[in-house]
């Protein structure tokens, strides 16, 4: 279990978010934060994906979209 994550029942479930913290910990400093029912991850302070109803949606702008298209994702 991670910090943040004890008695957290909103739309992100507690094994979701220990899901993508595992994921996560290959990349290293990431860390989440429990926001509008959902849940916000960041990395050196910057929000980079968001979690809701157990789906993560990662930021993308022009300088990254062709990578996640060219990946297969939405």
């Amino acid at each position: 279990m991670y910090p943040g994550s004890e008695g957290f029942d909103g739309v992100v479930s507690k094994e979701y978010l220990t899901f993508v913290m595992d994921l996560m910990s290959v990349v290293g400093g990431v860390s989440f934060r429990r926001m509008f029912g959902g849940a916000g991850f960041f990395q050196g302070g910057k929000m980079f994906a968001l979690a809701a109803d157990d789906t993560l949606y990662m930021k993308a702008d022009d300088s990254n979209r062709e990578d996640y298209l060219g990946l297969g994702m939405e």
